[in-house]
């Protein structure tokens, strides 16, 4: 027999049900009711101690009477019955405590009393169990987090408590939501047979004994220090970007104690977690983010997702994107491991090395301090992200109790000095040269955009952005036009002003009558319209670039420096004659900016593209100009993203997914990253094509902000634009070889129906937009705090928007050269319903290249 001491000793196991329902409380009271009871000895349990040995008992400050229990099934029986047996081997003599209360702050009082009466044996708080459909029990997520606080923050600090999904469990009368979420806690619709609910907490109970009490023989043994490489790269990252940086991950087995290291400090230190619905999106934000607001990242995901970053790894490369991912894989001794990349079968370092990927294998726990520092030596080196492949065994690797000397801070760059007869003559085009001057503008900083601006005033001298960095430059800036700005100049896309400035008659103006700079850009073939031969012959170039690897052959002047060097200096040595400026101004004034073409009058139905983008921007430009309304723009590779970068007014950078290789659905996927950690709104447009080939965003964006306390601080607008086909394709097939609309190039859209709900407690809605009504939409874009997703049906064309040099000789130009009627005149070749125009011999009209497919969009 035990004595009185050991009775004492036994382990307590509190139970807080919050809210006295009768029958909630009666299911609560039976089930621990017989809980505290033994298990039977007919055998049909199993082996069991002798009845006598069992000393649990509940003690509970109710006493409601459970319902009738002969109406409950065999069912509960059985489940009662393992529980017991199960129960009576691993905790024998146990006290089963049941607090309950109305509402958590009762609730709290009372465990405050119970836990703090000098107990000796061990107190555990086990369940907690919540009637959320009582009126004074909060029923959103936000609520029961802030509930279980106050009763975390009652007990005495020697009561293990572990709330979780295993431990807390909140019952509701109404059904479940649209929005299924594995939260801290297990939401359930409460049953409506009180048997049921019994028996749920049966094995809620039993299971929290088993798994969380006294199973730590089922589990292996973790450290609880932080994890060498967590502890590493965060420092350097803390050392680099302080709390700019963005820890990006997508969960895995091997890779969970690291990406919870890392949570707990992005916690402590303020920066952005961001997630995505596949391992492509953690990179496709990176990206966004690093080109929007210089942001560097630390991508953690788990063994053989080296291949989902996809050509967006090589785009990071090419932006000189600074991070780290992080790629678990096997010991190189695995016999052809699951999910391995490093093995006797392949070696994706291979794959990293050919992509010019700088990295390191990290699979020796003593080497790895050393390779980290390696690794931090390349990031310096700006030579884009730095892979760093990990064994199992160095993820577990714990930091060392004495660290070593942090790195030391990054050393300035090596600014290349340009000499005074490189300058000199690119001053003298500035200050004397020809009256049409157009500076296409890379990635700029606050500084440089003010200098460029300042510049392109005091000078006359015309501005574009590009394709690939929509909004460097733009029509607006802090709610003003800036008169300079004339569009966008690229492959496709490109505005009609951009086109008038540099073309007389549709063919290409005279090498001395302008000059074309490209600022901080590599001049890559999406930047411009223009053949390679044209490049070379027609037009007379300037290039601004650090790197000598991007110089491109075909440029007059080279200026290999910083922008913002070069801008200071030229900002210095800025002098033009007023006659000139005066010429130059003129110049710019003569390029209409206008739409030209006819449909974009037409209020066809379906809309075609040019209605509809002609019809948003001037809703967009009465919001710029009238309410102070800024964007973040972005815009993913297809009709949908060329039409709206070159209509649609901006207001600063956006994200392209034309950038690089130009990969569908990437600008969708960077969506989330951006409307989390930027401030303000957030467009979106993405075509069918695009919207098909990666997974949608909307679970993530709530998430993110009803789960892990992202905020959304303006309206995230995304429009999916839907005209059944890949259109880019269709464009060229149809105008470049008169090609029918045939199955490549069709997409089979599901239209979804309306409707707007909170989900989560976000603000979301589906709308369909078949005309743009500008009251109504204006309102709708200034909603803060709320994600619309619109699905625009759209008719399929040809017509303008910069999709080929060809379609500046199209009937509907606002201006028709002579050269449309010399194409017409001319007979084509066999089977082709829209012939090609010859070229001059020194290639100047650029067709040849206009007309054929951009490699990127190969879908």
């Amino acid at each position: 027999m035990r004595s009185d001491s050991d009775v004492r000793k036994r382990p307590r196991f509190v139970v807080v049900a919050v809210g006295r329902r009768p029958p909630f409380l009666s299911a609560v009271v039976a089930a621990l009711s017989d809980l505290a009871g033994a298990a039977d000895t007919d055998g049909a349990t199993g082996p069991t101690d002798p009845v006598g040995t069992v000393a649990r008992e509940l003690v509970a400050g109710v006493t409601l009477p459970p319902g009738p229990r002969d109406a409950w099934p065999d069912t509960y029986d059985r489940a009662l019955a393992r529980a017991r047996r199960f129960l009576d081997r691993a905790v024998p003599a146990a006290e089963i405590c049941l607090v309950s209360a109305d509402t958590f702050g009762d609730a709290a009082s009372g465990l405050r009393r119970l836990t703090r009466d000098g107990h000796e044996g061990d107190d555990v708080l086990a369940l907690v169990l919540v009637d959320a459909s009582h009126a004074a029990i909060p029923s959103t997520a936000d609520g029961v987090r802030t509930g279980l606080g106050r009763l975390r923050a009652a007990l005495a600090d020697r009561v293990h408590c572990e709330l979780s999904a295993y431990t807390v469990f909140v019952y509701d009368d109404a059904a479940l939501g649209p929005a299924l979420v594995a939260h801290p806690f297990t939401r359930r619709q409460l049953p409506a047979l009180p048997w049921v609910l019994a028996a749920d907490i049966v094995c809620a109970f039993t299971d929290y004994v088993q798994l969380r009490y006294a199973g730590s023989a089922l589990r292996g043994t973790v450290s609880g220090a932080p994890t060498l490489l967590a502890g590493e790269l965060a420092d350097f990252l803390d050392q680099r970007a302080g709390t700019a940086w963005g820890l990006h991950y997508y969960t895995g087995s091997v890779v969970a104690g690291l990406i919870a290291d890392l949570e707990a400090r992005a916690a402590r230190t303020g920066n952005p977690v961001l997630r995505g619905p596949s391992e492509h999106s953690l990179a496709a934000g990176a990206l966004a983010r690093w080109q929007l607001d210089a942001a560097p990242f630390l991508i953690v995901v788990t063994s053989g997702m080296i291949d989902e970053f996809r050509g967006t790894l090589a785009n990071l490369r090419d932006a000189g994107a600074r991070g780290f991912l992080v790629c678990a894989d096997s010991p190189k001794d695995t016999w052809f491991p699951f999910q391995g990349t490093v093995h006797g079968a392949e070696d994706s370092r291979e794959v990293l090395r050919a992509r010019g990927i700088p990295f390191r294998y990290l699979d020796d726990p003593d080497r790895a301090a050393r390779q980290l520092r390696e690794a931090f030596t390349l990031y310096d080196a700006e030579r884009g992200p730095v892979v760093l492949l990990a064994t199992p065994e160095v993820l577990r690797t714990p930091s060392e109790p004495v660290r070593e000397t942090p790195p030391a801070p990054r050393a300035s760059r090596t600014r290349a000095a340009v000499s005074e007869d490189a300058f000199a003559p690119v001053m003298h085009l500035i200050n004397n040269g020809p009256d049409r001057v157009l500076w296409q503008c890379g990635r700029l900083d606050a500084e440089e955009r003010r200098l460029v601006q300042d510049i392109a005033a005091r000078a006359g001298i015309g501005l574009a952005d590009s394709l690939t960095r929509p909004g460097s430059v733009s029509r607006y800036q802090d709610g003003e036009v800036v008169p300079e700005y004339l569009g966008t100049l690229g492959v496709y896309g490109y505005s009609d002003r951009v086109h008038d400035f540099l073309h007389r008659e549709g063919r290409l103006r005279a090498r001395g009558e302008q000059c074309l700079f490209f600022l901080k850009s590599r001049i890559p073939e999406a930047a411009t319209p223009f053949s390679r031969r044209a490049l070379d012959r027609s037009l007379h170039i300037v290039q601004v670039t650090r790197e000598e690897a991007h110089m491109a052959p075909f440029t007059d002047h080279r200026l290999r420096c910083e922008g913002r060097d070069f801008l200071r200096e030229a900002a210095r040595r800025l002098c033009v004659p007023e006659p000139l400026r005066a010429r130059r101004r003129r110049a710019l004034a003569e390029s209409r900016d206008s739409a030209s073409d006819v449909v974009h009058e037409l209020p066809l139905a379906p809309m075609s593209p040019n209605y509809f983008f002609s019809r948003l921007g001037q809703v967009l430009d009465t919001l710029i100009t009238t309410h102070g309304y800024t964007y973040t723009g972005i815009f993913d590779v297809g009709r949908g993203g060329l039409s709206a970068i070159r209509n649609l007014p901006r207001t600063g950078p956006g994200f392209s997914g034309w950038y690089g290789r130009a990969l569908m659905g990437d600008a969708l996927q960077a969506v989330p990253a951006v409307a989390l950690t930027r401030k303000g709104n957030v467009l979106a447009f993405v075509g069918d094509g695009a919207t098909a080939l990666v997974p949608g965003i909307l679970p993530t964006l709530v998430q993110e902000i009803s789960v892990n306390a992202h905020r959304l601080t303006g309206n995230v607008s995304v429009f999916q634009l839907i005209d059944g086909g890949h259109s880019v394709i269709r464009t060229y097939r149809e105008g470049r070889q008169a090609g029918e609309a045939d199955r490549q190039t069709q997409v089979l859209h599901l239209l979804d129906g309306e409707w707007e709900r909170t989900v989560e407690g976000v603000k979301v809605s589906h709308r369909h937009l078949t005309d743009v009504r500008p009251g109504e939409l204006a309102d709708r874009l200034r909603r803060p705090s709320s994600i619309d997703f619109y699905s625009v049906p759209m008719a399929h064309n040809n017509e303008g928007d910069g999709l080929s040099l060809l379609s500046s000789l199209g009937w509907q130009r606002d201006r028709l050269p002579e050269l449309t009627f010399g194409m017409a005149r001319r007979p084509g070749p066999a089977r082709t319903g829209f012939p090609l125009p010859g070229t001059r011999p020194d290639g100047d009209t650029g067709v040849e290249a206009a007309t054929r497919p951009h490699e990127g969009e190969r879908r």
